[in-house]
């Protein structure tokens, strides 16, 4: 009788104890598979790189339907580069003689791009400031070389026009006010201290 009451107690404590497991199993498989998105995000934020395919206008998308380029955040990115094809035929228009400047917008365009629709968590937020700041850096690059010698005037006019140069990406990129309220919901909810990577700041080496 004793032997029975306890085989019983102890089928019926191993039957919770299993019930307990499975139901935490089964509470961390949202946890696991977002820690799983993250890390192929990441790796794919990494991964994008502007070459000189993006840069020498033999790949040009046709222009965007007005009524659909800034109908979601995404917008319309038809030869698959993840620059937006309004923003990456208004940098051709812009600089069509100066490749040097039109390959540094675009690396940033696109690391903008890569911020407003892979960011959904920190991991993938510092992997995407990391690129922000590439090709922010890389924008800023084509300002004039300027030294202290030159002067102040001269040195500042040449910050001011780095300034501007990554300014007019911004606002292309983030120019409705859904992808300005998208850009600030990323920032509020996912900025954290990162440190710099050792990279270069350009893909292209022009």
């Amino acid at each position: 009788m004793f032997k029975k009451l306890l085989s019983h107690w102890a089928g019926r404590i191993f039957g919770l104890f299993l019930i307990v497991f499975i139901g935490l199993v089964i509470w961390r498989i949202p946890y696991v598979l977002e820690q799983e998105k993250a890390v192929e995000t990441v790796a794919f934020i990494h991964a994008q790189k502007l070459t000189m395919n993006n840069v020498d206008g033999k790949h040009l998308p046709p222009p965007p339907d007005p009524e659909l380029m800034d109908a979601t955040i995404e917008g319309i990115d038809a030869n698959a580069n993840y620059i937006r094809d309004d923003v990456e035929l208004a940098i051709f228009k812009k600089y069509p003689n100066d490749i040097k400047i039109r390959a540094a917008e675009l690396q940033y365009a696109m690391a903008l791009q890569l911020y407003l629709t892979k960011v959904f968590d920190t991991t993938t937020w510092v992997a995407s400031a990391r690129q922000n700041s590439r090709g922010a850096g890389c924008v800023f690059d084509t300002a004039p070389d300027v030294s202290i010698e030159d002067g102040e005037e001269v040195v500042r006019k040449a910050f001011a026009l780095a300034k501007q140069r990554q300014d007019e990406v911004r606002q292309m990129v983030i120019n409705t006010q859904a992808r300005i309220d998208h850009n600030r919901n990323i920032s509020s909810d996912f900025t954290v201290t990162y440190s710099s990577e050792d990279t270069n700041e350009c893909d292209v080496s022009l």
